[in-house]
């Protein structure tokens, strides 16, 4: 049976709880990237989200482009997000499992098309920085040697500290006004996951590989939330708890 490891993005929103419920009566454990600024408006919603089983994720403070600040910046959104994590942790009177963090949008430091053209030798460095910074603050991310994509290796996502995807859900396409993926409505979500293109990134029916699926927390993708985690069930997919190394 293929393995998924569930990652939702973005938030706390305000239908925080209602998904938290969802995955609790499904026996899914999700690693929630939260934004730091927005837990600081929910904080009850993430610590209801952790004595549920979750696990929370550094997504930074406000969500910006990584490619699009200064280095100094980059370290400031992290490390602010960081301390509210920590505290959060505190307050739900529960041990911080573990430091994990992903780059807003996927954009580690520069352009994030790194499948369509290699970083530049100014872009290697920002980012190399980036890594070890957040190294130094104890972020880490498991092999997961069950993913075997040649990408993930080639694109060295394997080897990063940040946690990236292999299945974007792409359910945030619907509310765009420009959609990408023609995704417009849950049924074109639904029939992306019937695609069988493993080295594109739609690799749901590839049975020779784990996925790290990607979905989000939006207020706007609520009623689409149940459905979609019911279709990957149905799918016979199973869901793994997250690893910790």
């Amino acid at each position: 049976m293929k393995t998924v490891y569930l990652t939702i993005d973005d938030g706390p929103s305000k239908d925080r709880k209602e998904k938290v419920d969802i995955l609790y009566q499904y026996g899914i454990q999700p690693i929630w990237f939260c934004i730091g600024s927005e837990i600081e408006k929910r904080p009850e919603d993430v610590i209801y989200s952790i004595r549920k089983g979750g696990i929370i994720g550094n997504h930074s403070y406000s969500h910006p482009r990584f490619s699009q600040i200064s280095l100094e910046e980059c370290f400031e959104e992290i490390e602010k997000t960081d301390r509210i994590i920590d505290s959060i942790y505190r307050e739900a009177g529960v041990a911080r499992p573990i430091k994990a963090f992903r780059f807003p949008y996927g954009d580690k430091g520069e352009d994030n098309n790194f499948f369509k053209k290699p970083y530049s030798e100014e872009g290697k460095k920002k980012i190399s920085k980036i890594m070890t910074f957040l190294k130094e603050l104890g972020y880490t991310k498991p092999k997961f040697d069950g993913i075997t994509y040649e990408y993930y290796s080639k694109f060295g996502l394997k080897d990063d500290i940040d946690w990236y995807w292999t299945y974007d859900v792409a359910e945030w396409c619907t509310f765009q006004e420009k959609p990408m993926f023609g995704v417009r409505t849950i049924d074109d979500v639904f029939e992306l996951m019937e695609l069988d293109l493993p080295e594109k990134w739609a690799g749901l029916n590839y049975p020779y590989s784990d996925d790290i699926i990607l979905m989000h927390d939006h207020p706007q993708t609520t009623p689409l939330f149940k459905p979609i985690i019911c279709q990957l069930l149905k799918k016979g997919l199973h869901f793994g708890e997250i690893p910790l190394e």
